[in-house]
């Protein structure tokens, strides 16, 4: 009886090593859901680092059109720029408001908060003691004092 089910338990093996798939894993990324927005938004600040070393230094946070990835040129900014190492594209501007799209790239350590420099952000990245980063991408409202 040992011998049938030593002999069951190698063929199992056999048979699971040698049904390996030969396709591709699926790749894992922080923000699958906008992960295009994300590549474009870090696209987008690299660019702008490259021009400006041992450069003149840019005393703004200013991104200008120039630097913009086509992922950041497809949602029509009026203006893109530097928050904490991550990305603000202003989508709109009414009445000292700004709104638009908020984009953490990977190389920033700050994960944004509602009221953090006047920020309101859609979702919720903080729930009672969970902060949940999610895609990434936060649809955010600013008060400027513009």
């Amino acid at each position: 009886m040992k011998q049938v089910l030593l002999a069951g338990l190698c063929l199992m093996l056999l048979a699971a090593c040698g049904c390996q798939s030969n396709e591709e894993p699926e790749s894992l990324s922080l923000f699958p859901d906008d992960n295009d927005l994300v590549e474009a938004a870090e696209a987008t600040y690299v660019a702008r680092l490259r021009a400006t070393r041992g450069g003149t230094p840019d005393p703004t946070n200013e991104i200008y059109p120039a630097y913009w990835a086509d992922g950041i040129k497809a949602l029509n900014p009026i203006k893109v720029y530097k928050h904490r190492t991550n990305i603000v594209v202003v989508q709109r501007i009414s009445d000292g408001i700004e709104q638009g799209k908020y984009i953490c790239i990977p190389i920033s350590s700050y994960l944004p908060m509602t009221g953090d420099d006047g920020f309101v952000f859609s979702p919720e990245p903080l729930s009672g003691k969970t902060y949940t980063l999610g895609s990434g991408v936060f649809d955010f409202k600013r008060t400027t004092s513009n």
